[in-house]
């Protein structure tokens, strides 16, 4: 049996959540947007643990660093060590609701959001923590749309 390639999913994906980052937003919702690249990454990692996985995770940190214009390897390392979390915990989710899913995305984008703010200190930038909750309740809420779209891209690339 030939092997199913899923660049062409993942492509496509990953460049609909590059239209979804960079449409701009007035200054009081940007805290809240969530950040789509990571949550497709992470849907990748947990639906094809086997073809993407921590390296993958690292080259769409790449790609967010270059979005935002951020220090190199700043992103590389958030999305490294969320795609790590979600590596690890994929062979269960599999088995978990969609509301555990969005739990499990709540608490992501909460390390996540931290860890930045740890990064962020190192370079003596102030970076406020308050919208972190609201962004961790909105970040998984699109999440379940983003699972639905990466799971019927999945089943449809795969049969």
């Amino acid at each position: 049996m030939k092997p199913v390639s899923l660049t062409g999913p993942v492509t496509f994906s990953l460049i609909i959540a590059v239209i979804l980052q960079l449409i701009p937003v007035s200054g009081d919702w940007i805290l809240w947007r969530p950040n789509f690249l990571m949550l497709v990454m992470i849907a990748w990692v947990l639906y094809q643990p086997s073809r993407f996985g921590i390296g993958f995770a690292a080259l769409v940190g790449l790609l967010a660093d270059t979005l935002f214009r951020t220090a190199l390897g700043h992103y590389v390392l958030v999305f490294a060590l969320c795609g790590a979390v979600a590596y690890l915990l994929s062979r269960w989710l599999t088995y978990f609701s969609y509301f555990h899913r969005a739990v499990l995305i709540f608490l992501l984008v909460i390390f996540s959001e931290l860890l930045q703010a740890l990064l962020f200190s190192i370079w003596d930038v102030p970076m406020g923590l308050q919208h972190v909750p609201v962004l961790g309740f909105v970040s998984a809420i699109v999440w379940l749309l983003v699972d639905k779209s990466i799971a019927s891209l999945n089943f449809m690339y795969r049969s």
